[in-house]
């Protein structure tokens, strides 16, 4: 599938905290993006940025920007830290251009993420990336980093005190 990160970043000047940050979008499509996996894999490998992607979430999750850096930082999944947030552009890569509907009792959500290799991602909050918005620290707000909406698939900044979720990745 196509992804957005094709679109262009180029435009918007963005610092990142994630130092060599590979996030290519993949060709395409016509390649599966995820490596094998099945129900009980909580590490799922991106073929095209070789980027692996802690799958399933936590059930409550609402950390603020340095809250989601440590919860990351302290991560020991199928690989030994360092886990960490991930850049804006590598977050865009698993976001799906074609948001599909998924029921979740009693609604139906329009969600934008691979359901079956990111199973049950709650779209009620954005997740954090790296990724600090350029010119947010000002007199009259706090710095800003970007989040992505698994909702609509867009990315907007908010405050660093904000709350959001994360999904952790490891190169």
């Amino acid at each position: 599938m196509r992804r957005l990160a094709r679109r262009a970043l180029g435009a918007c000047s963005v610092v990142s905290l994630a130092a060599g940050a590979r996030a290519d979008a993949p060709p395409n499509g016509t390649d599966p993006q995820y490596g094998l996996f099945d129900g009980t894999t909580v590490v799922i490998t991106d073929q095209h940025t070789g980027l692996h992607w802690q799958r399933t979430l936590p059930a409550q999750q609402s950390l603020t920007f340095a809250q989601a850096a440590d919860y990351c930082a302290s991560l020991s999944l199928v690989y030994p830290t360092p886990w960490r947030v991930p850049s804006y552009k590598e977050l865009l890569t698993i976001v799906d251009e074609a948001p599909h509907p998924e029921y979740e009792a009693p609604i139906v959500v329009w969600k934008a993420i691979d359901p079956d290799a990111f199973p049950h991602t709650a779209v009620g909050e954005g997740y954090w990336s790296s990724s600090i918005a350029p010119f947010s620290s000002t007199p009259q707000n706090s710095a800003q980093a970007y989040m992505v909406n698994f909702n609509t698939g867009q990315a907007l900044a908010f405050p660093q005190f904000s709350s959001g979720a994360v999904r952790c990745v490891h190169d």
